[in-house]
């Protein structure tokens, strides 16, 4: 605070007992409320002390860096990114083999023994090899390509001998059996088609749009907040110093008073009056002192900054224009169509309903399959043998059916899917449209809003140029004795209220600007903060390999003690975000 005239606190030359009584409560009362803020108005009026000089540029650096919520939202577009890329994988080819050992013993009746040439008693002991490429094509159809391999070794005797009269010691029969070729099974109803076999893709890449639209928003409205505690901030600033201004006229009238009152043309009226405006202004500061308090906490929480690491004085760089280009509605609102997230994300959802519905709609079907093989026969005494009378191609094998499931009651299950699949459908239909109605109010009412705010800025400015006159002409008439002191204070009062009324027009100004931004989706891009997928994933990658080489990093055996080390800054988009398009 500014210390008092010392006419204040002297006493006059001549005897006033009505004046030493009434005046001292007063102006001991008003120093006692204001020692409390002395300290900190001096600090700021200091121009050595620890400011923090912030830009707007640098502070929505801060924010994209140090709020959690963007963080993790970032993680969430990253996520859905990967699910995305793993429903992909539907198509891709398996390799799937097995290989099983088959010990059998057992008495045969009398039609296998017949059977098998008078063999009462079955030995065998096979071994069964089987392996493939399976993979599931566009089309719906199931594909496999494989061979099998069987040793077959058991008691049964070559053709022609019979199993009664073979010698006990006859040599088992040992052989080695190969197939290899192709099975198919294409479905022609239930599950035929692109539709239902990329089904899953489409539905993964419409989630992984709608994370990244959500990421957008998400940093939009961090943002947004930021902006907005940024021109609190500024406001609060702009009352402190229009109230110094204030003060120091009140501090003049004040001094004039007394003046005037030595010299016996004052009374003592005029000097408690001046009294009671400095008293009241002072008041008022140490209000927008607290208040500018509040909005330097209020900044300071959406960068994610405590008062522990940055100083807790900070001063805000950049000053409201209150002006812009001017928007039409139609321009506002192609703009909407093409950026706004909210707008975008109902959109992916409606077509996602769309593709559970025509899957539904698909499943209703009966399940008709056309099921066929082709490939060739081999039968040797060695595994080479069998491979190659595979290669030779004499003894070709082939199958060609169908098959058919129906459900007798109808489809129970796939007629209620169906439907409810229909109405959500018409749910995001609904909500489609409310969202453009809903968006379309907003954005005229930011639209209007700007108008009038840009309207009454220049109304405030035409209005200062002429209190800021009329103030200078009365402070000069006042010195030629012209007017009285009273009347500077009230023109005076009505110029702190214009500069007060211009402050917060221009707030109320770029506060429109960001509704009318948000509603549009065009915050980013006016800010030249846009970015695409492909950029948003190379940088989350960057951020992510971060993380895990410093989570793989081992300490190293202290030798002596050492200071601990600078924690590294966290590596986030923000060089991507901050960099203007290109």
């Amino acid at each position: 605070h500014r210390i008092p005239h010392p006419a204040s606190r002297r006493k006059p030359s001549r005897p006033r007992p009505q004046l030493s009584v009434k005046k001292r409560p007063i102006f001991f009362s008003a120093l006692l409320f204001c020692l409390p803020f002395q300290a900190p108005c001096a600090e700021i009026r200091d121009r050595n002390a620890q400011f923090w000089e912030l830009k707007l540029d640098d502070y929505r650096r801060m924010v994209i860096e140090g709020n959690e919520r963007v963080q993790a939202q970032l993680l969430a577009t990253e996520a859905a990114r990967l699910r995305s890329l793993g429903e992909r994988g539907v198509f891709e080819p398996e390799l799937a083999g097995s290989a099983q050992g088959v010990a059998n013993r057992r008495q045969n009746s009398v039609q296998q023994e017949r059977e098998l040439q008078g063999v009462a008693i079955l030995d065998e002991n096979n071994s069964l090899y089987d392996a493939g490429i399976e993979s599931l094509v566009p089309t719906g159809a199931k594909i496999r390509l494989g061979s099998l391999l069987n040793n077959l070794n058991n008691n049964l005797p070559p053709a022609g001998v019979p199993g009664l009269l073979a010698p006990a010691n006859l040599p088992r029969t040992n052989q080695w059996q190969s197939f290899s070729g192709i099975t198919v099974t294409q479905p022609l109803l239930r599950n035929y088609g692109a539709t239902i076999a990329m089904a899953g893709i489409r539905l993964a890449a419409l989630n992984s749009a709608a994370a990244f639209q959500e990421y957008r928003r998400e940093l939009m409205v961090a943002l947004a907040k930021a902006e907005a505690a940024y021109w609190n901030l500024y406001l609060a600033q702009e009352q402190l110093r229009f109230l110094d201004e204030s003060i120091a006229v009140a501090e003049s009238i004040l001094d004039d008073s007394w003046g005037k009152l030595k010299a016996g043309k004052g009374t003592e009226l005029d000097v408690k009056e001046a009294e009671a405006a400095l008293a009241l202004r002072r008041t008022k500061r140490n209000e927008s002192l607290q208040l500018a308090s509040d909005a330097t906490g209020q900044l300071l929480v959406q960068a994610g900054v405590s008062p522990e690491t940055r100083p807790i004085l900070v001063r805000v760089m950049d000053v409201p224009t209150g002006t812009g280009a001017p928007h039409s509605h139609a321009e506002s609102w192609r703009t909407l169509l093409q950026l706004n997230p909210d707008y975008t994300i109902q959109k992916k959802k409606l077509d996602e309903a769309m593709i559970r519905y025509k899957v539904a709609k698909n499943q209703r079907l009966p399940e008709f399959n056309l099921k066929g093989s082709y490939g060739y026969n081999g039968l040797a005494n060695t595994p080479d043998g069998a491979w190659s009378q595979l290669s030779s191609g004499g003894f070709p094998s082939w199958s060609a059916g169908v098959e058919f499931r129906i459900p007798l009651g109808g489809g129970i299950r796939s007629r209620a899917e169906m439907s409810a699949a229909q109405l959500a459908v018409d749910q995001s239909k609904i909500q489609l449209r409310g969202l453009e109605t809903q968006l379309s109010n907003a954005m005229s009412a930011a639209l209007r809003n700007l108008q009038t705010n840009a309207a009454s800025a220049e109304d405030y400015r035409t209005m200062l140029t002429f209190n800021e006159s009329l103030l200078k002409t009365q402070q000069e008439r006042l010195l030629q004795g012209k007017v009285e002191g009273r009347r500077v204070l009230e023109v005076e009062a009505g110029l702190f209220e214009v500069k007060q009324g211009l402050a917060e027009s221009l707030v109320r100004f770029e506060r429109t600007a960001l509704e009318l931004h948000l509603a549009e989706g065009s915050l980013l891009k006016s800010r030249h903060l846009e970015f695409t997928p492909t950029e948003l994933r190379d940088q989350t990658l960057l951020l992510l390999g971060d993380r895990r080489n410093s989570t793989k990093r081992k300490p190293v055996a202290e030798k002596k003690e050492s200071p601990a080390p600078t924690p590294k800054p966290r590596v986030t988009p923000s060089r991507l975000v901050l960099e203007p398009n290109r």
